[in-house]
């Protein structure tokens, strides 16, 4: 029967624990009313956490020092104005690059040498007095040395550069207990941060004219040595170079010797004066062979157009006067006659027009044959001069590959020189540093906000840690969550501390509540009510004397015979409820078989209901219930009672407990609302599942909504009786 029972406890158990999981995914992620509750427990310490973080944030208001703040601001450009025109031309670069010119500009601005400048140009470590002002103290040892670098230090650590997104402009800010050196060290970082990108701009053109100057002296010396080597050449070779009086726009890559450049004057003379004979020999052919007065020449001549107008005018006249007179008419005659006049002149004049033609063609004949001959000659001895002019054709290539060379270096000297002397800068300043007058630090407002959000964020850090460590039961609802174990009922807390005089009222809220209890019970198991149960808390105090004897009188009231087992064979408490002295037998007695059960069983006073007190106290109570002492017991009780109620002694720091719950077939964990802190009822739950234990549920007792934190929204778990108002 017994192993039937476990196999029912364990299954049922199974079912109770995925039932709490299903309860636990349905949970809300954030309780704001569980939430409440933890700070109304820890009002207090919170409270003082709260105020001692806002003293201090008042204190540091009053204590810390007064820093002011100098801002001054240069504008960071890619490129600069050109001044000459001729300085290099600089890429604008945007994006992650652009980003990067302007970050590097900031670091060069936060860099120990533009400190070291300011410190230089102010000297503020000639003395102590800077370090004074910034509220640091002395320099001991080697202070020249150590004095400024505590100087450097103070610079870099009291700067700040504040650079916008999607601005050239940078914010140089200086923090300092002295606004006047606030801003005096403000305004010097801005003008060394100019004067520094002018002196590195400087050097660098620098250092390019200084290399310019040395490649151009050796260029000049290569120039020079080419020069002489091939006019050497050419005087040995007696080449005459001629090109200086040739025409420019000859391009010619060989030598230009007096012969050679007497055969390509006349050589362009000769092509000229071919090309004008047969430009002449074409127009002469043309004229010769047409009619004269077809001839382009003559009729675009002006005189002969003369002569055609005056000829047309006396042909209309003509035309008149024979409309009017007879052709025997002396007017008529005349006319007519200087008509024929006009036409001899007219064809005299054309044939003088083509003889200028033909004369034109002849001479231009005559000079292409003069120059023919002439080129003719220069030939032999132009072809005698190439093969001296190889050599000298090479001499000549490398006098001009030097020549440019220096030329183009010389060209760069120049204008390096030029741009060295002028002071282009790509930084310049939009704001100068003003003496603050407000101090930036400390802000009162911000510092007291700032404590007032750290006091909070601690007292409510420090609760919620508390309530993590501490497994306390303050509400009925952390039976489930912390110790996964069914509520069986909520005994509330008896003002004046005397329960069983409460539960002798029927309308009364604990005897309410342990009726309640009781229904829990009966209906914790699918096969009828338990035959044994332990009732046991995790320490003493928490009431589960009180839990025991109002159970069994619950049962007995509604005609279960009980039987009442007082079991804390350590601290009996029982036979004080009952009103009794300590009784002579008891349960000692029986387990260690010195009288019956019979003769220990005393009446309650109540019907159906028995007592069997705890007895003697035995030195070492752990033996009597080792062994199946109790469970040997419990299964003769059963045949004489409906139940036993064993009222145990704590489970912690005791294995009595461990014994009597492997012995009895339900047991029910007591726990005090607020009592049992830091792991206390977690560790008596746990050793009583080792001990295979079957555990129904837990009673909450003591409970006080108020002081748990949750207020009377929390009273659902008690019900008042009202008397009907009519």
């Amino acid at each position: 029967m017994m192993s039937a029972n476990r196999l029912h406890m364990a299954s049922k158990e199974e079912i109770e624990n995925y039932d709490l999981l299903e309860d636990e995914r349905h949970e809300p992620f954030f309780d704001l009313r569980a939430l409440w509750a933890t700070v109304y427990r820890n009002r207090l310490v919170m409270g003082l956490i709260l105020g001692g973080c806002i003293a201090l944030g008042i204190l540091s208001i009053l204590v810390m020092p007064r820093v002011y703040e100098a801002r001054s601001s240069v504008q960071i450009d890619q490129q600069v104005a050109k001044v000459l025109g001729t300085e290099d031309d600089q890429t604008v670069i945007g994006g992650a690059d652009a980003d990067r010119f302007l970050q590097t500009q900031v670091d060069i601005i936060k860099s120990r040498s533009t400190a070291k400048k300011v410190s230089d140009s102010l000297g503020l470590a000639a003395n102590d007095r800077f370090l004074e002002q910034m509220g640091v103290g002395p320099v001991l040892g080697d202070k020249r040395g150590r004095r400024e670098e505590t100087v450097l230090n103070t610079l870099q650590d009291n700067l700040d550069v504040d650079l916008k997104r999607n601005s050239r402009v940078v914010g140089i800010l200086f923090k300092s207990r002295d606004p006047a050196l606030a801003d005096r060290v403000a305004n010097s970082y801005a003008q060394n941060v100019i004067e520094g990108n002018i002196q590195r701009k400087f050097s660098t053109s620098t250092y390019s004219r200084n290399f310019l100057e040395k490649q151009l002296g050796l260029a000049k010396q290569r120039l020079e040595a080419s020069e002489r080597a091939l006019i050497s050449y050419a005087r040995s070779a007696r080449l005459i170079d001629a090109s200086s009086g040739a025409k420019q726009d000859w391009q010619a890559s060989g030598p230009r010797s007096l012969v050679t450049a007497n055969l390509v004057q006349l050589n362009e003379n000769y092509a000229a004066a071919a090309a004008a004979r047969s430009q002449a020999m074409e127009r002469w052919e043309q004229a010769r062979g047409a009619s004269l007065m077809t001839l382009p020449e003559v009729l675009g001549n002006d005189g002969m157009q003369r002569l055609l107008q005056r000829r047309a005018e006396l042909m209309a006249d003509f035309t008149q006067l024979r409309q009017r007179l007879t052709p025997e008419h002396p007017t008529v005659t005349q006319v007519g006659a200087q008509v024929s006049e006009l036409d001899r002149q007219i064809r005299n004049f054309a044939e003088s027009i083509r003889n200028s033609i033909r004369n034109q063609y002849l001479t231009a004949d005559r000079q292409y044959k003069a120059l023919e001959a002439q080129v003719a000659a220069l030939k032999g001895a132009t072809l005698a001069e190439q093969d001296r002019s190889v050599q000298y054709n090479i001499l000549q290539r490398e006098v001009d590959t030097n020549r440019q060379l220096y030329e183009s270096l010389l060209q760069r000297f120049k204008e390096v020189s030029a741009e060295s002397g002028v002071a282009t800068n790509n930084i310049s300043i939009v704001d100068q540093a003003e003496t603050p007058r407000k101090p930036t630090s400390p802000r009162p407002l911000l510092n007291l906000a700032l404590a007032t959000i750290c006091g909070l964020g601690l007292a409510l850090l420090y609760a919620i840690a508390r309530e993590r460590l501490d497994d306390a039961i303050r509400d009925p609802g952390d039976v489930e969550t912390k110790l996964h174990l069914p509520l069986l009922g909520v005994v509330p807390e008896v003002e004046g501390g005397a329960p069983l005089a409460e539960l002798e009222d029927t309308k009364a809220e604990i005897s309410e509540a342990y009726n309640s209890v009781r229904t829990a019970v009966e209906l914790s198991s699918n096969q009828g009510l338990f035959h044994s149960i332990l009732v046991s808390s995790s320490s003493k105090g928490e009431g589960k004397s009180t839990t025991s004897f109002a159970l069994a009188r619950g049962f007995a009231l509604v005609g279960r015979k009980v039987l009442l087992i007082d079991a804390d064979l350590r601290r009996p408490s029982l036979h004080r409820f009952l009103n009794m002295r300590q009784p002579d037998k008891g349960l000692s007695s029986v387990l260690a078989r010195t009288c019956t059960i019979s003769e220990a069983v005393l009446p309650m006073g109540i019907p159906n209901a028995a007592f069997l007190p705890s007895g003697p106290l035995p030195p070492d109570p752990a033996n009597l219930f080792a062994g199946d002492a109790v469970e040997q017991l419990l299964a003769t009780l059963a045949d004489d009672y409906d139940l036993v109620i064993l009222d145990g002694p704590p489970v912690l720091a005791l294995a009595d407990a461990t014994e009597l719950t492997a012995a009895a077939e339900a047991t029910i964990f007591v726990c005090a609302a607020g009592s049992a802190h830091f792991g206390q009822t977690r560790n008596a739950v746990s050793r009583l599942n080792r001990a295979h234990g079957r555990l129904i549920g837990a009673v909450v007792t003591k409970y006080n909504s108020r002081k748990s934190g949750y207020g009377p929204s929390a009273d659902y778990y008690r019900y008042n009786y009202e008397e009907d108002p009519a």
